[in-house]
């Protein structure tokens, strides 16, 4: 048998899966298919398809997430502003209210006024001397 180095060898570019392959297993000579070599290879390529549907998977996640989070600020910021808008209008009711109230007194001293100037019996005051009533 001739001896040839291993650098002297041509290269197998690419692998069948029918070929064998010899190797030194602590001094013990084994051989194996290089189908292994490609089982190999389609599982990486496989678990690297894998790797890139779950990152996109994910990238659409964090997407939908910060469109849920943008809907839930301006969801706040509506409920917000109407809980605003709330406020002010107790406020302009309770305005209202005391507007009225201090309306109602103001009749209630013009009437107290009107019946106290009727009931005045100064018989030395003339009636020019109250003034005008309006």
């Amino acid at each position: 048998m001739s001896t040839i180095k291993i650098s002297a060898l041509t290269e197998k570019s690419t692998l069948a899966g029918t070929e064998e392959v010899l190797i030194n297993d602590s001094g013990t000579s084994k051989k194996f298919s290089t189908q292994r070599f490609l089982d190999i290879k389609t599982g990486a390529e496989t678990a690297e398809t894998g790797a890139e549907t779950a990152e996109t998977n994910a990238s659409t996640s964090a997407t939908n997430a910060a469109s849920s989070a943008t809907s839930a600020s301006s969801s706040a910021t509506s409920a917000t502003t109407q809980a605003s808008n709330a406020a002010t209008s107790a406020t302009a009711a309770a305005t209202s209210e005391t507007n009225a109230l201090g309306y109602n007194g103001i009749l209630s001293n013009y009437a107290a006024l009107v019946t106290d100037y009727g009931s005045i019996t100064d018989s030395a005051a003339s009636p020019t001397d109250y003034g005008t009533l309006t």
